[in-house]
């Protein structure tokens, strides 16, 4: 009988816990790599996002000869009926034309107008990834904005602020009591038609779309809930209103800055440091935030 004893295969308990920790460490050493990894699949996506606005506004442009307007509404003054905006215009030009075909303009977006309408139950249920930043994974109904089907891209208001703040001091996040500007320096405002030829300052030096995050209450893809709430739609660049500055401003999810397409359909990361002035006497057109939401300011930026 053989009395020797068997020796028994596994790990020691210093063995399990010296392989424990060599994995804790690789772990901790690749997780910023993955991350970074993320984040940067992440802003790819949300870029190419605004390649494809940038072409759909170029084919748009090729075919009624005019960039679409912000929104389009019978008047400009304020707590009018809902109106659509230009993200709606240029659906056909990002394979959503048969959305856009279920539409019917001859009445207002917005179901308060005319209870549950068809275009509040489309307005209501219809996300469309190319609206969406994948860096911004909230609900993708805007509960900041009536519960309508978010997008996290605004059109270029220009430098100047639109009027929300009214004239009895009211907070300017309240909707304001003057009509909403007829003309901007931007490329969209209200029943705008700004064709290439208009933008004098170059189509590679003026912004056209920029992103809008949660932090800001992003936007609404299908228009403006009225010509008093202006930042449904578009974003304005004004001093005071730098990205990621406060609730009326452009602002991304994205480290150190945002995403902007330019109207000549390229798309640049803007440092959310951009110098940014008042417009006075000294700087008739501000700082460089301010000349590049200018079409026509005569200050041109480059590089």
């Amino acid at each position: 009988m053989n009395t020797r004893k068997q020796k028994r295969s596994g790990f020691t308990v210093i063995e399990l816990l010296i392989t424990l920790g060599i994995i804790v460490i690789c772990t901790i050493l690749l997780l910023p790599a993955i991350q970074r990894s993320r984040n940067t699949a992440r802003a790819n996506q949300c870029k190419n996002n605004m390649k494809q606005l940038g072409l759909a506004l170029h084919y748009y442009h090729d075919v009624h000869a005019v960039f679409p307007p912000g929104w389009v509404s019978h008047t400009p003054f304020p707590n009018s009926p809902s109106a659509f905006g230009w993200q709606i215009h240029i659906l056909p030009f990002i394979e959503q034309a048969p959305l856009y075909d279920k539409f019917e303009f001859s009445v207002p977006v917005g179901k308060e107008a005319f209870g549950a309408t068809f275009n509040g139950k489309v307005l209501e249920k219809t996300i469309i990834p190319t609206y969406r930043c994948p860096e911004d994974t909230t609900t993708p109904l805007n509960t900041m904005r009536g519960g309508w089907a978010i997008s996290n891209y605004s059109g270029n208001f220009g430098s100047n602020p639109a009027p929300r703040l009214a004239p009895n001091g009211a907070a300017e996040f309240w909707p304001g009591n003057l009509i909403t500007p007829l003309r901007t320096n931007g490329i969209f405002w209200w029943c705008s038609s700004v064709r290439i030829r208009d933008i004098r300052d170059g189509t590679s030096n003026t912004l056209m779309v920029g992103e809008r995050c949660v932090t800001s209450a992003a936007g609404i893809w299908a228009g403006v809930r009225s010509n008093s709430i202006e930042t449904d739609q578009l974003t304005d660049c004004s001093f005071g209103n730098e990205m990621n500055s406060n609730p009326g401003a452009f602002s991304s999810l994205h480290p150190d800055g945002a995403f902007f397409l330019m109207c000549d359909g390229a798309v640049r990361f803007v440092s959310e440091r951009l110098d940014s002035r008042a417009i006075t006497p000294e700087s008739p057109a501000g700082g460089v935030f301010q000349k590049l939401s200018s079409k026509n300011d005569g200050h041109v930026i480059g590089g």
